[in-house]
Formats: structure tokens, C-alpha cells, sequence
């Protein structure tokens, strides 16, 4: 496994001569995990010229302003609609909204002139700026991510279907929360309409991130965990620290990128994340400053029986 990127381009175009551009995408229900998102990013850009294109559909003009305040004068932030006809017919991962296959739309609705951009999903938090991911060299690959802290191969307990999909157990399977693109070459080699044909023709357990890594296979770049510290790595549940224990704690000791990944979400009301302190640290630089979580529903029902106890205890 690779634990370094290189810093040298072979991409037809040097991104070392380009701003920094991330990609996002959203619908209505995560604006708050997104301007905690953006809070961060812009904070770990103070020096760094960073820009940032967000694909969206249903979030209010309300809430796209209180966003563009938070981040005013330090990203440069541009909210793109995308036509959800555009994804008619194409499967997403249950429990997710179809803005997860938003990312795969990207090539074409960010400019020509846009050579590269790097993906990340909005329930993370930038911890350190992007200059070394954003010049990575991909060699002649098609997407650079990091491997699934659930699912490192294609087979395995929350692995997919890898037979459906012509996957070998054995094949690295990468989180699709992070990618660098090369977007000339998803452009030339149609992987947005041969990712989207995946998407219609198999119904997949993890959606998108299956049809990435079926038509990415054998021709994506492993990158350091630090990039997409994932919630098992990060609560030390992943099978990543058997594998590759100095990587995974090298990410957990310093990550560049905390993706908050499965159920453990902050704004659902779990603080037990090892990084919830953070998330909220960012979330009271938003304009979603007096917002406080809820019990989740688990605890509430913790919490009721606990007091029912005490009830027939003491009387």
C-alpha cells in the first residue's frame, strides 16, 4: 500500500498550476453538515486559494445564503442544480438520498476548462489544506480514494455482490467519500454514462460506490487513510488495523480529512465520536451556531428505561 502521493503530475494538464477546486454535492436536509464542511475547509485554507463548486437540488435560496455568509471572503463557492432526470433509472444505496450519485455527474456539469477536482462528501471536516492531495500524480489512473474502512476488498462481511458487479474478492475497494478526478479523462474514457449504466442495470448494496469501483477497477490510485478517515478506522473497529496499522494511525493521530462515516454522526446525537468535539468546534463558526442535537432515538429508550428503574426503586 502506498502511504505517500507523489508530487508530480503526468495529468495532460499540471494541477500544481491550478487553484485548489473541491466538489461537493447536497440536497435538502444536509446544509448544516455541509456549512460545518465548508467552515472547516475555508479554515484550513486561510493561506491556500481554495474554490469550491457544490451540486444541489431542493436546498432553499434561505439556507444557500446563510452558507455563502459563513464562508464569505475565503472560498470561492458556486452552487451548481443538477437535473435529477439526469438519473432516472439509476439505483443509490438504500438510507441515502439520490444526491449520492451526484458526484457521478461531474465531468459534465463542471467546465471544460476544469481539468481536475476533488471530491468530498459533506459529512466531513478539513483538518489541513489540500496542496498535497490536489497535486497528487495519478499516473495514468482514473480516480485517486482511499480504501473503504468497512469494506476493504470487494468481498467481506459489509462487502457487495462482487460476483454481480465482476469484482474479484480479493480486489481493493475504495470509499467513494473522497476521489481525486481527473476530470479530461473521465471525459474522454465516458465513465460517467459507464457508471451510470452499472447503476441501471444492477441494484448493488453500497449504490454509487459499487459502480465506481466496478468501472474503476484495477485503474484507481490507493491513497494515505489520513485522506478519508473513515468512523471504523477512527473508533479503532476497522480489520484496517491489522493490515495496515501504521497508516491507519498515522491517520487517526493526525487526519487531514475526518469522514463521519455510518450512523455516527454528530448531528444525529452521537457524541462519542473520537472527532465530535471537532465537528462542533466548526458547527459554532456557522450560522447553525445555537443548535443542539437531539438523543437519538436508541438512547431515548436507554434513558426511559433508566428512569423507570429509578421510579421502582425509590418509589
Amino acid at each position: 500500500m502506498s502511504t505517500e502521493p507523489e508530487q508530480m503530475s503526468t495529468d495532460d494538464h499540471d494541477p500544481a498550476e491550478h487553484p485548489i477546486h473541491v466538489s461537493m454535492a447536497v440536497d435538502a436536509g444536509f446544509e448544516m453538515p455541509l456549512a460545518v464542511a465548508l467552515t472547516s475547509m475555508a479554515e484550513a485554507h486561510a493561506d491556500v486559494a481554495c474554490s469550491v463548486s457544490v451540486l444541489c437540488s431542493g436546498v432553499s435560496q434561505e439556507d444557500l445564503r446563510r452558507i455563502e455568509h459563513d464562508v464569505a471572503g475565503r472560498l470561492d463557492l458556486q452552487w451548481l442544480t443538477v437535473d435529477d432526470q439526469r438519473l432516472t433509472g439509476a439505483h443509490h444505496t438504500v438510507g441515502l438520498s439520490p444526491a449520492a450519485l451526484f458526484r457521478i455527474l461531474l465531468p459534465e456539469m463542471l467546465p471544460s476548462s476544469m481539468h481536475r477536482t476533488i471530491y468530498l462528501d459533506a459529512d466531513t471536516l478539513v483538518r489541513a489544506p489540500l496542496t498535497e492531495l490536489w497535486t497528487t500524480d495519478l499516473g495514468e489512473d482514473v480516480l485517486g480514494a482511499v480504501r473503504d474502512a468497512g469494506s476493504p476488498f470487494a468481498a467481506g462481511p459489509a462487502g457487495t455482490d462482487w460476483r454481480g458487479l465482476g469484482l474479484d474478492p480479493d480486489l481493493p475497494y475504495f470509499n467513494s467519500g473522497m476521489m481525486v478526478m481527473p476530470l479530461d479523462r473521465w471525459r474522454r474514457d465516458g465513465l460517467t454514462e459507464r457508471t451510470l449504466h452499472v447503476l441501471r442495470t444492477t441494484v448493488s448494496r453500497w449504490g454509487d460506490q459499487d459502480a465506481l469501483n466496478a468501472v474503476a477497477q484495477r485503474s484507481w490510485a490507493e491513497l494515505p487513510r489520513r485522506w478519508n478517515l473513515q468512523t471504523a478506522d477512527a473508533d479503532a473497529r476497522s480489520l484496517s488495523w491489522a493490515l495496515w496499522r501504521d497508516d491507519v494511525a498515522t491517520a487517526v493521530a493526525d487526519p487531514a480529512i475526518v469522514h463521519y462515516t455510518e450512523d455516527n454522526k454528530p448531528w444525529r446525537g452521537r457524541l462519542d465520536h473520537p472527532f465530535a468535539r471537532e465537528w462542533f468546534e466548526q458547527l459554532s463558526r456557522t450560522s447553525w451556531a445555537d443548535w443542539q442535537p437531539g438523543k437519538p432515538p436508541l438512547r431515548r429508550i436507554v434513558d426511559r428505561v433508566r428512569r423507570a428503574g429509578r421510579v421502582l426503586t425509590h418509589g
